[in-house]
Protein backbone atom coordinates (compact mmCIF):
# COMPACT_ATOMS: atom_id res chain seq x y z
CA UNK A 1 0.00 0.00 0.00
CA UNK A 2 2.56 2.40 1.12
CA UNK A 3 4.97 1.83 -2.28
CA UNK A 4 1.38 2.26 -4.49
CA UNK A 5 1.06 5.52 -2.69
CA UNK A 6 4.72 6.57 -3.38
CA UNK A 7 4.09 5.67 -6.65
CA UNK A 8 0.78 7.65 -7.07
CA UNK A 9 2.44 10.75 -5.64
CA UNK A 10 5.53 10.77 -8.24
CA UNK A 11 2.81 10.77 -10.92
CA UNK A 12 0.90 13.27 -9.72
CA UNK A 13 3.93 15.39 -9.56
CA UNK A 14 5.27 14.68 -12.68
CA UNK A 15 1.99 15.08 -14.70
CA UNK A 16 2.18 18.46 -12.59
CA UNK A 17 5.20 19.61 -13.47
CA UNK A 18 4.30 19.25 -17.42
CA UNK A 19 1.58 21.37 -16.42
CA UNK A 20 3.33 23.95 -14.70
CA UNK A 21 6.54 25.71 -16.56
CA UNK A 22 9.40 25.38 -14.10
CA UNK A 23 11.04 28.53 -11.94
CA UNK A 24 13.87 29.46 -14.42
CA UNK A 25 14.63 32.61 -12.13
CA UNK A 26 17.06 30.24 -9.97
CA UNK A 27 19.62 29.98 -13.12
CA UNK A 28 20.48 33.50 -13.54
CA UNK A 29 21.09 33.77 -9.47
CA UNK A 30 23.34 30.85 -9.83
CA UNK A 31 25.02 32.11 -12.44
CA UNK A 32 25.85 35.14 -10.57
CA UNK A 33 27.03 32.88 -7.94
CA UNK A 34 30.29 31.15 -9.47
CA UNK A 35 30.71 34.83 -11.60
CA UNK A 36 31.31 36.12 -7.41
CA UNK A 37 33.47 32.92 -7.38
CA UNK A 38 35.46 34.11 -10.34
CA UNK A 39 35.76 37.35 -8.82
CA UNK A 40 36.90 36.15 -5.75
CA UNK A 41 39.45 33.83 -6.71
CA UNK A 42 40.97 36.48 -9.18
CA UNK A 43 40.88 38.95 -6.31
CA UNK A 44 42.61 36.41 -3.72
CA UNK A 45 45.30 35.81 -6.53
CA UNK A 46 46.07 39.36 -6.59
CA UNK A 47 46.70 39.29 -2.91
CA UNK A 48 49.58 36.99 -3.94
CA UNK A 49 50.81 39.10 -6.68
CA UNK A 50 50.91 41.80 -4.88
CA UNK A 51 53.76 43.88 -2.78
CA UNK A 52 51.71 47.12 -2.73
CA UNK A 53 50.09 47.51 1.09
CA UNK A 54 47.66 50.20 -0.43
CA UNK A 55 46.66 47.73 -2.89
CA UNK A 56 46.68 44.64 -1.02
CA UNK A 57 44.03 46.48 1.71
CA UNK A 58 42.38 47.49 -1.02
CA UNK A 59 41.48 43.85 -2.72
CA UNK A 60 40.80 43.08 1.40
CA UNK A 61 38.16 45.09 0.82
CA UNK A 62 37.07 43.97 -2.27
CA UNK A 63 36.92 40.53 -1.59
CA UNK A 64 34.93 40.99 2.16
CA UNK A 65 32.46 43.01 -0.03
CA UNK A 66 32.28 40.02 -2.33
CA UNK A 67 31.66 37.41 0.78
CA UNK A 68 28.68 40.15 1.98
CA UNK A 69 27.29 40.23 -1.66
CA UNK A 70 27.08 36.29 -1.86
CA UNK A 71 25.52 36.19 1.69
CA UNK A 72 22.77 38.82 0.42
CA UNK A 73 22.38 36.29 -2.48
CA UNK A 74 22.23 32.73 -0.27
CA UNK A 75 19.51 34.34 1.62
CA UNK A 76 17.63 35.32 -1.13
CA UNK A 77 18.22 31.94 -2.89
CA UNK A 78 16.95 30.15 0.36
CA UNK A 79 13.69 32.47 0.71
CA UNK A 80 13.01 32.09 -3.24
CA UNK A 81 13.61 27.80 -3.04
CA UNK A 82 11.29 27.77 0.02
CA UNK A 83 8.69 29.64 -2.15
CA UNK A 84 8.95 28.25 -5.69
CA UNK A 85 5.96 26.57 -6.89
CA UNK A 86 7.79 24.63 -9.29
CA UNK A 87 11.77 24.63 -8.70
CA UNK A 88 13.81 23.12 -11.45
CA UNK A 89 15.84 20.47 -9.32
CA UNK A 90 14.94 19.07 -6.20
CA UNK A 91 14.14 22.03 -3.47
CA UNK A 92 17.15 20.13 -1.02
CA UNK A 93 19.82 19.80 -3.80
CA UNK A 94 19.16 23.53 -4.26
CA UNK A 95 19.77 24.34 -0.91
CA UNK A 96 22.70 22.66 -0.81
CA UNK A 97 24.11 23.63 -3.74
CA UNK A 98 23.69 27.34 -2.41
CA UNK A 99 25.38 26.62 0.34
CA UNK A 100 28.08 25.12 -1.25
CA UNK A 101 28.62 28.04 -3.99
CA UNK A 102 28.45 30.41 -0.84
CA UNK A 103 31.27 28.72 1.28
CA UNK A 104 33.78 29.13 -1.29
CA UNK A 105 33.51 32.58 -1.23
CA UNK A 106 33.27 32.88 2.72
CA UNK A 107 36.72 30.51 2.70
CA UNK A 108 38.39 32.87 -0.01
CA UNK A 109 37.66 36.21 2.10
CA UNK A 110 38.76 33.68 5.13
CA UNK A 111 42.39 33.24 3.63
CA UNK A 112 42.40 37.29 2.97
CA UNK A 113 41.39 38.04 6.43
CA UNK A 114 44.16 36.04 7.58
CA UNK A 115 46.47 37.19 5.44
CA UNK A 116 46.08 40.41 6.77
CA UNK A 117 45.70 39.64 10.54
CA UNK A 118 48.97 37.88 10.60
CA UNK A 119 51.07 39.26 8.00
CA UNK A 120 53.58 36.61 7.38
CA UNK A 121 57.34 37.24 7.07
CA UNK A 122 57.12 35.94 3.29
CA UNK A 123 54.90 34.72 1.13
CA UNK A 124 55.93 31.49 -0.48
CA UNK A 125 55.86 30.98 -4.53
CA UNK A 126 53.89 27.68 -3.93
CA UNK A 127 51.36 29.93 -2.11
CA UNK A 128 50.54 31.93 -5.48
CA UNK A 129 50.62 28.18 -7.04
CA UNK A 130 47.59 27.42 -5.11
CA UNK A 131 45.78 30.46 -5.61
CA UNK A 132 46.19 29.97 -9.30
CA UNK A 133 44.83 26.47 -8.96
CA UNK A 134 41.95 28.10 -6.89
CA UNK A 135 41.02 30.36 -10.21
CA UNK A 136 41.40 27.64 -12.12
CA UNK A 137 38.51 25.34 -10.31
CA UNK A 138 36.53 28.66 -9.80
CA UNK A 139 36.46 29.43 -13.29
CA UNK A 140 34.95 25.44 -13.75
CA UNK A 141 32.90 25.98 -11.39
CA UNK A 142 31.32 29.15 -13.74
CA UNK A 143 31.30 26.72 -16.39
CA UNK A 144 29.34 24.18 -14.59
CA UNK A 145 26.40 25.98 -13.16
CA UNK A 146 26.19 27.81 -16.59
CA UNK A 147 25.65 24.87 -18.32
CA UNK A 148 22.69 23.99 -15.59
CA UNK A 149 20.11 25.93 -17.19
CA UNK A 150 19.35 23.89 -19.89
CA UNK A 151 20.92 20.25 -19.01
CA UNK A 152 21.61 19.79 -22.87
CA UNK A 153 25.21 19.13 -22.51
CA UNK A 154 25.59 16.78 -19.33
CA UNK A 155 28.68 15.13 -20.39
CA UNK A 156 30.22 19.00 -20.71
CA UNK A 157 29.07 19.55 -17.27
CA UNK A 158 30.20 16.00 -16.32
CA UNK A 159 33.69 16.93 -17.90
CA UNK A 160 34.43 19.90 -15.87
CA UNK A 161 33.46 18.35 -12.48
CA UNK A 162 36.39 16.02 -13.12
CA UNK A 163 39.02 18.77 -13.69
CA UNK A 164 37.58 19.66 -10.56
CA UNK A 165 38.21 16.72 -9.09
CA UNK A 166 41.82 16.48 -10.65
CA UNK A 167 42.71 20.10 -9.53
CA UNK A 168 41.22 18.89 -5.59
CA UNK A 169 43.91 16.17 -5.97
CA UNK A 170 46.77 18.35 -7.30
CA UNK A 171 45.58 20.92 -4.56
CA UNK A 172 46.59 18.19 -1.89
CA UNK A 173 49.44 17.57 -3.48
CA UNK A 174 50.48 20.75 -3.30
CA UNK A 175 49.71 20.90 0.39
CA UNK A 176 51.62 18.07 1.29
CA UNK A 177 54.93 19.32 -0.06
CA UNK A 178 54.39 22.99 1.06
CA UNK A 179 53.86 21.95 4.54
CA UNK A 180 57.24 19.41 4.10
CA UNK A 181 59.07 22.60 2.77
CA UNK A 182 57.69 24.64 5.74
CA UNK A 183 58.80 22.46 8.21
CA UNK A 184 62.18 22.27 6.94
CA UNK A 185 62.78 25.98 6.14
CA UNK A 186 61.16 27.75 8.86
CA UNK A 187 62.50 27.77 12.03
CA UNK A 188 60.48 30.53 13.94
CA UNK A 189 57.42 28.67 15.42
CA UNK A 190 54.66 31.13 15.30
CA UNK A 191 55.83 31.94 11.68
CA UNK A 192 55.54 28.41 10.94
CA UNK A 193 51.77 28.28 12.43
CA UNK A 194 50.84 31.07 10.91
CA UNK A 195 51.59 29.78 7.59
CA UNK A 196 50.03 26.14 8.19
CA UNK A 197 46.98 27.93 9.21
CA UNK A 198 46.98 29.92 5.97
CA UNK A 199 48.05 26.94 3.80
CA UNK A 200 45.38 24.25 5.31
CA UNK A 201 42.47 27.21 4.77
CA UNK A 202 43.51 27.59 1.12
CA UNK A 203 43.33 23.60 0.94
CA UNK A 204 39.60 24.48 2.26
CA UNK A 205 38.81 26.51 -0.74
CA UNK A 206 39.58 23.70 -3.08
CA UNK A 207 37.15 21.16 -0.64
CA UNK A 208 34.19 23.82 -0.78
CA UNK A 209 35.17 24.07 -5.00
CA UNK A 210 34.82 19.88 -4.86
CA UNK A 211 31.63 20.23 -2.71
CA UNK A 212 30.04 22.57 -5.54
CA UNK A 213 31.01 19.70 -8.26
CA UNK A 214 29.72 16.98 -6.29
CA UNK A 215 26.32 18.59 -5.62
CA UNK A 216 25.82 19.49 -9.45
CA UNK A 217 26.94 15.76 -10.02
CA UNK A 218 24.13 14.65 -7.95
CA UNK A 219 21.40 16.72 -10.01
CA UNK A 220 22.60 15.61 -13.00
CA UNK A 221 21.69 12.10 -11.96
CA UNK A 222 18.36 12.74 -10.92
CA UNK A 223 17.50 14.78 -13.64
CA UNK A 224 19.02 12.51 -16.72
Amino acid sequence: MCQLLNYNSMSVNTFFQKLVPVDKKFFPMYEHFSELIVKAATAHLMIFNQEDSTLQKELFKQLRTLREIGDDLSEKLFEDIDKSFVPPFDREDMNLLTTKLYEVIKQINGVSQRIKLYRPKEIPVEYKDFAQLILRAGEQVKLVVTELRSLKKPNKILKACKRINEMEDEADDLYHATISNLFKKEKDAIELIKQKEILENMEGIMDCIKGVSDIIKTIILKES
